[in-house]
């Protein structure tokens, strides 16, 4: 395997670079293995208070590496927010960005995602880099050193149910930063600009799986990514594992790979409805305790139709189950109450 050229990037002591997303998870690793290479490293995140815990960590880990904290919340931020960013760190010798804040894929029917969970998930995935990257740009660029915008993401960009958000925006990046790498060579800028998609990673905050071959730590991706630097393509996987998954994803035909799928991502959204259910049984619990059970069940009787709907929940979080089998697993958990 060629040898990275990531160093090329790192010139003297007072070398920068930036990992959005870096509190945990992947962008953690991206950190820890930047100020391993001797890099400067500025941390964005949205927690003021995890931030300065994981700048203390490193701290410690590489004391002869300064770190900066940047606070912006990516899924919200405004054009005015992202240049105070900017202008923050106009001192720094910044030749370094690493783009990985990423919403979590939300397993669910587009239809049943409250508005502001979309737009949530596309800010994140696609407005908040594409935006912070157009105004870091003048910075990047602004002396002949080489500079390099490294992209994070995801397997899941293509024809996957119940993910279409997510995927969809996903895909974005990988369009929107392979057509910036040709952009900036059309305009004879030294940047690299680099897309690695990533498949199933854990040690990251919503995924604590054991590591195996398919699914690694987060650190070791961060490794992965950061030892394609100068492989002359646009788009590349880093870690082999996911790499191996990749290229049996391109090879299956359309209708096989639906068939795997398709059921696959259906029973995930099974499984997360049932969490869902769960999670509304307990709180219907609590607001409904007081009622009878004759009453609840008279209520069952006047509502016996399936298609009349339950709404409850925050517009955040809203979710919509049958009406009957709210009262009907209402009326189970009150009756086993009165008989303890």
């Amino acid at each position: 395997m060629r040898s990275s050229s990531i160093k090329r990037y790192c010139k003297g002591n007072n070398t920068w670079a930036l990992v959005t997303g870096a509190s945990d998870g992947i962008g953690l690793g991206f950190a820890q293995e930047l100020a391993q290479l001797g890099f400067n490293v500025v941390l964005h995140g949205r927690n003021l208070t995890k931030l300065e815990k994981v700048k203390g960590r490193l701290q410690l880990e590489y004391p002869n590496v300064s770190f900066r904290i940047a606070v912006v919340d990516a899924s919200s931020t405004s054009h005015k927010q992202i240049g105070k960013l900017v202008a923050s760190i106009q001192d720094l010798h910044l030749t370094v960005l690493v783009n990985n804040v990423g919403g979590v894929a939300k397993t669910s029917p587009l239809e049943l995602l409250a508005a502001e969970e979309i737009d949530s998930a596309i800010n994140l995935n696609a407005r908040f880099p594409t935006q912070f990257t157009r105004a870091l740009l003048p910075k990047l660029t602004q002396s002949k050193a080489p500079s390099l915008i490294m992209t994070i993401g995801s397997l899941a960009d293509f024809m996957v149910p119940y993910t279409v958000t997510y995927g969809g925006s996903k895909a974005f990046n990988m369009a929107w930063s392979s057509s910036l790498a040709l952009e900036m060579k059309a305009e004879g800028k030294n940047v690299e600009v680099l897309a690695i998609p990533v498949g199933k990673v854990t040690e990251v905050g919503h995924n604590k799986d054991p590591i195996t071959f398919f699914t690694p730590g987060a650190r070791t991706v961060a490794r992965a990514a950061l030892q394609r630097v100068g492989c002359g393509k646009a788009i590349v996987v880093g870690y082999v594992g996911h790499a191996m998954l990749k290229f049996i994803l391109d090879i299956l035909p359309a209708s096989l790979f639906a068939g795997v799928v398709v059921p696959r991502m259906k029973g995930l959204w099974e499984e997360e409805r049932i969490k869902r259910y769960m999670n509304i049984m307990r709180t219907s619990f609590q607001l409904w305790r007081g009622r009878s059970i004759h009453s609840i069940r008279q209520q069952i009787r006047r509502n016996s139709h399936p298609s009349v709907y339950f709404h409850i929940g925050r517009s955040q979080s809203c979710f919509w189950v049958p009406y009957l089998d709210v009262l009907r697993h209402l009326s189970r958990l009150l009756s086993s109450s009165n008989h303890s």
